[in-house]
């Protein structure tokens, strides 16, 4: 797979729950230590899925759950890298993630996966990568944009 670098795009066109697992394994090469991945598209469209795919690629241990209810979840992967999981889906005003902490938390420390990046501007990190995962009939169009160079050393 080629390297994407800073201020380019890509397009994927996934046809099947398969074809969007192998591009969730395959996208885990790029995931390190202070990258933030903004996940974006309808509901259903299949954001957690993807995320999901990814950290399967990463050797997760364990069920990786949807946090819609719970906002946050830490997974590591068998390589010792600290997984951030977010869903702000049920956030109405993005004070509310102070309430958690997730001002307190220290982008460099963490990859992050955030679904629903719109629903905490001013406090989630701004987006490393950002994916829009839309309908396209029976198919899913996957768009990818690099605002950073990935991969890279330099994220955070």
């Amino acid at each position: 797979m080629k390297e994407p670098i800073e201020n380019s795009s890509v397009e994927y066109w996934v046809n099947s729950p398969r074809e969007m697992a192998k591009l969730g394994r395959n996208w885990a090469q790029y995931v390190q230590r202070g990258c933030c991945m903004h996940f974006e598209g309808d509901l259903g469209a299949g954001k957690t899925t993807l995320i999901q795919e990814i950290f399967n690629g990463l050797n997760v241990a364990g069920p990786v759950l949807s946090p819609t209810f719970s906002i946050m979840e830490t997974y590591t992967t068998d390589l010792g890298l600290e997984l951030l999981h977010i869903d702000l889906y049920r956030i109405e005003d993005p004070d509310e993630l102070l309430l958690i902490g997730l001002d307190e938390l220290d982008k460099r420390d963490y990859a992050w996966f955030i679904e629903w990046p719109q629903h905490g501007v001013g406090i989630v990190p701004s987006a490393d990568m950002r994916i829009n995962i839309s309908y396209a009939g029976n198919a899913r169009k996957v768009a990818m944009e690099f605002n950073s160079a990935v991969p890279s050393t330099s994220c955070s």
